[in-house]
């Protein structure tokens, strides 16, 4: 979900007094700084920014077609 999302969802569990991570589960996409933080920490999938920074950088520099993969990950949180 897009964090937008994410406050959204949130919100409804407050109103609902459901405790996130224990009646409702949720997987948040792209790592954020405050992701750790937000209700004990939101479970995400995201990829590798630095890994496709380096990329991006190759493929400007080289001035030739690339194809790669970027792996993803899975971190869980509390919010599983």
């Amino acid at each position: 979900m897009s964090d937008r999302m994410l406050g959204m969802f949130l919100e409804q569990c407050r109103n609902k007094n459901f405790e996130p991570g224990v009646e409702v589960g949720f997987l948040s996409y792209n790592e954020t700084p405050m992701k750790k933080f937000i209700y004990k920490g939101i479970s995400v999938i995201s990829t590798n920014f630095n890994e496709l920074g380096t990329k991006a950088a190759e493929f400007i520099t080289q001035e030739k077609p690339m194809q790669s993969y970027i792996e993803t990950q899975l971190i869980i949180r509390e919010s599983l």
